[in-house]
């Protein structure tokens, strides 16, 4: 395909993209009412009830917000299905097969993550640090820090979760192997306890230890992949010598 028929192609679906991420917004806003009631969900566990805003155009704002990001996560598997769907033609048969079931893993893993962080760590993480202190200080928090909160607590587990599969593909790609991961492992608990630390916005330890201790077991799916890469990779260079 020449350059203009690629570049007509990524434009087709940069479209397909913002009109499924717009009509996504769209939903979430119109109903705005069952979205605030999901974000405001874990604060059931505390004894905050409502949120608080400090200007005349903050409701309205949140609400755009939230529904922004309500419809991105939403629209997820379809932008990642348009992303494939323009790499797809450039790649072998054999490449091709890969892809799906990477895709499905990415996405799967990305949701474990955040549905993992909003019904165990945030509720805890919340109840811990809306309660310390409780009977010195009068808790009041505010509508667009709380959504922002939550917004980049729930996106980091969503993002760290995808641990095993950065994995294997650096095992795929020849760069480490299951043998070096395991002489790497204390060094690499020291890392994912780093990263839990930076990535947890409330920085409190019970949600760090609720983020570390899911990066030690995902570390050791990780492992396993790239020990099933590594055999996959040995079989096929066999086959090739025998050929």
């Amino acid at each position: 395909m020449p350059l203009a028929g690629h570049l007509g192609e990524l434009r087709k679906r940069l479209i397909y993209a913002a009109i499924a991420v717009v009509v996504c917004v769209i939903g979430c806003f119109i109903f705005k009412d069952y979205v605030l009631a999901v974000a405001m969900r874990p604060l059931k566990s505390t004894h905050i009830n409502e949120l608080t805003t400090l200007g005349v155009t903050e409701s309205f704002m949140i609400v755009l917000k939230v529904s922004i990001y309500a419809g991105l996560i939403i629209s997820l598997p379809f932008l990642l299905y348009q992303f494939w769907a323009f790499v797809l033609p450039g790649l072998y048969e054999n490449e091709r097969k890969n892809v799906i079931p990477y895709v499905t893993a990415t996405t799967l893993l990305f949701l474990g993550g955040v549905v993992f962080a909003y019904f165990i760590v945030l509720p805890v993480g919340l109840r811990f640090m809306l309660g310390y202190g409780g009977e010195f200080f009068g808790q009041l928090l505010q509508a667009e820090r709380y959504i922002s909160f939550v917004t980049l607590f729930l996106l980091s587990f969503g993002v760290v979760f995808e641990l095993p599969l950065i994995m294997m593909l650096l095992a795929w790609a020849g760069l480490v192997n299951h043998v070096k991961m395991r002489k790497v492992r204390k060094y690499a608990i020291l890392g994912e306890a780093i990263v839990a630390m930076v990535f947890t916005p409330s920085q409190d330890p019970v949600s760090m230890a609720l983020m570390l201790i899911p990066l030690m077991i995902l570390y050791e799916i990780g492992i396993l992949l790239a020990m099933f890469v590594g055999k996959r990779k040995a079989k096929r260079a066999l086959q090739a010598e025998l050929a």
